[in-house]
């Protein structure tokens, strides 16, 4: 009997001990809180508006707080080494895209972060595909007859993008490339400046993400072709559909988080944040921005980084372009 009960004594004790430490030892997945969510751009854009979407759903699954914190300039720059300065402890995520991921490391002589050194990929939130588009007076009605007038009006073949460095104005590379003519880009401050040149008359091409054009297809501006696998609208064909199947291009946003932010808790911020990206809610609300709901895994994220990269570079390189 007094062995039975020394013996207990000494399991009592053990487990005493170890309740008394463990409890003020954090857990692996464990996570400061409030959760920030930085989007390095102005509120009300599509990254922005995402972000508020996922951030109302982590609250739930993660019960923690989670605000999502604008901070602009620079082409998301700012907002982006903000983050690489923050704890590596899943406390702040960041929005992310191809400009800052892909387009940037090749631009910038100097930048002030890198995206493998000083990021962990957490998840691919979204993605969104291009377009080419034309004025509503334009006699070209769809891409064989673009690429023949680009043919014939090699002069007159510039094109216009929201922006000097961004995916959509290498995307327009690829359709000059593709009729053998390299056209002239034209940089606009923005969607809406392109799409009011577009009305006007004033460019005869314009190439931008498909949300950003969708809302003055057919009316003000005419859509000729998307660059994903799939119509995002029954009157509006894909690139591949018309012939031309290596104009392609996909954008994306997505979440990463400082280096050297514990494995456990990324994979926790993954599986919470593919759970809220993929709440029907959710992915109705995604749709009607003109964007398709992913949510992935880390390593799914990191594969379609490097594919990007891959695609991208050498486009990039060619063109000559680089950024102050």
């Amino acid at each position: 009997m007094r062995s039975l009960f020394t013996r207990l004594c000494v399991v009592v004790i053990i487990a005493a001990v170890v309740g008394l430490f463990g409890a003020g030892m954090p857990s692996a997945q464990q996570i400061k809180g409030p959760i920030k969510i930085v989007v390095p751009y102005p509120a009300g854009g599509g990254s922005d508006v995402v972000a508020r979407l996922i951030a109302d759903k982590l609250k739930d699954s993660l019960g923690q707080t989670v605000i999502v914190e604008n901070k602009p300039g620079a082409g998301g720059r700012i907002g982006t080494e903000f983050v690489k300065g923050q704890p590596a402890d899943g406390s702040t995520m960041l929005v992310v895209n191809p400009a800052l991921f892909v387009v940037a490391p090749v631009v910038f002589s100097k930048l002030a972060y890198d995206p493998d050194a000083d990021f962990a990929p957490v998840s691919l939130i979204t993605t969104y595909q291009f377009c080419v588009s034309v004025p509503p007076t334009s006699t070209v009605k769809d891409v064989k007859g673009l690429i023949d007038w680009i043919k014939k009006n090699p002069n007159q073949a510039n094109y216009g993008s929201p922006a000097a460095g961004s995916l959509p104005h290498f995307f327009g590379l690829m359709i000059g490339k593709a009729a053998g003519v390299e056209m002239v880009h034209s940089s606009y401050n923005g969607s809406g400046p392109l799409v009011t040149a577009l009305i006007g008359n004033q460019i005869p091409i314009g190439v931008d993400a498909f949300d950003a054009q969708s809302a003055y297809h057919p009316d003000k501006i005419r859509i000729l072709a998307t660059a994903g696998t799939t119509r995002k609208k029954t009157d509006i064909p894909t690139f591949t559909e018309e012939g031309f199947p290596d104009i392609a291009g996909v954008g994306w946003n997505a979440i990463v988080v400082p280096a050297k932010t514990p494995k456990a808790v990324v994979d926790r911020l993954s599986a919470a944040i593919v759970k809220a990206v993929k709440a029907p809610d959710v992915v109705q609300k995604i749709q009607s921005l003109g964007n398709d709901a992913v949510g992935t895994t880390p390593e799914a994220f990191s594969a379609t980084l490097k594919k990007d990269r891959e695609r991208w570079t050498p486009i990039i390189k060619a063109s000559g372009f680089k950024a102050e």
